[in-house]
C-alpha cells in the first residue's frame, strides 16, 4: 500500500460560490439568532410601562404620520410601507450603529403597538395578534437580515476576509429589499382583507420550507 508523499500538500479546499456562502448554516443561525432577539425586544416594549398620557401622545404621533396612508390606494400603501421600512433597513446595516438603531426601533415598535392596544382597553401583551398575520414576521426577517450582515462585516474584517464579504453584502441588500417589497405588498393586502392576510401563510409557509431545503443542501 503507497503512501501519501509528506512533502507533497493537500490540494487547498475550493472557494464556496456566494450562493452557497448566502445560505451558509451559520449564516443562517445567526440570522435566525437575531430575528428571536427582536421577537424579544418587541414584546419588551409591549410590556414596558408607560402613563396613560404618554400612551396617548404615542397613538397621536402615530395616527398623524399614518392617517394619509388610510386613503391611499394599494399601490399607494405598498410604495408608502416599503420606502419608509427600507431606509430603516439600510441603516440597520451600518456596523455598530445599525445594531442601536434596531434595539431601539424594534423597542419604540413595541412600545408604539402597546398604546395603540391600550387605547381600545386591551393589554399590552395583546399586540402579539400582529403575528397571526405573517406580513409581521416577513418584515421583521428583513430587519434580521440586516443587522446580521453588518455583524458578518465586522467579523470578516476581524478575520481578513472582508472584500469576498462585500460580495455576499450586496446580494444581502438586494435581497432585503426583495423581502421588504413583499412584506409591504402583503401588509397593504391585510389591510384590504384579512382573510388574504392570513391565507399568505400558506406562500409564506412554503418560502420557509423552501430556504431550510436549500439550506441543507448547500455544499459546507
Amino acid at each position: 500500500m503507497s503512501e501519501m508523499n509528506p512533502g507533497v500538500e493537500a490540494p487547498p479546499p475550493k472557494p464556496r460560490n456566494l450562493a452557497s456562502e448566502l445560505l451558509d448554516r451559520q449564516r443562517l443561525l445567526l440570522m435566525l439568532g437575531v430575528l428571536v432577539i427582536e421577537l424579544v425586544i418587541f414584546v419588551s416594549g409591549l410590556v414596558t410601562p408607560i402613563s396613560s398620557a404618554e400612551q396617548q401622545l404615542i397613538v397621536n404621533q402615530t395616527s398623524s404620520q399614518f392617517t394619509p396612508i388610510q386613503s391611499a390606494s394599494l399601490q399607494e400603501q405598498v410604495v408608502f410601507i416599503f420606502s419608509h421600512n427600507l431606509l430603516i433597513a439600510l441603516t440597520e446595516t451600518v456596523p455598530v450603529f445599525g445594531a442601536f438603531l434596531f434595539v431601539y426601533s424594534v423597542h419604540y415598535t413595541g412600545l408604539v403597538t402597546q398604546a395603540i392596544v391600550a387605547s381600545r382597553n386591551l393589554p399590552g401583551l395583546a399586540g402579539l395578534i400582529l403575528f397571526v398575520f405573517p406580513y409581521s414576521l416577513v418584515e421583521l426577517s428583513a430587519y434580521a437580515i440586516a443587522v446580521g450582515s453588518g455583524v458578518m462585516l465586522i467579523w470578516t474584517a476581524i478575520m481578513k476576509h472582508l472584500v469576498r464579504e462585500l460580495k455576499v453584502f450586496a446580494i444581502e441588500v438586494v435581497v432585503i429589499v426583495a423581502v421588504l417589497f413583499t412584506a409591504a405588498a402583503m401588509e397593504a393586502a391585510t389591510s384590504s382583507s384579512l382573510i388574504v392576510g392570513i391565507a399568505l401563510w400558506i406562500p409564506t409557509g412554503l418560502a420557509i420550507a423552501g430556504l431550510k431545503i436549500l439550506s441543507s443542501r448547500t455544499p459546507r
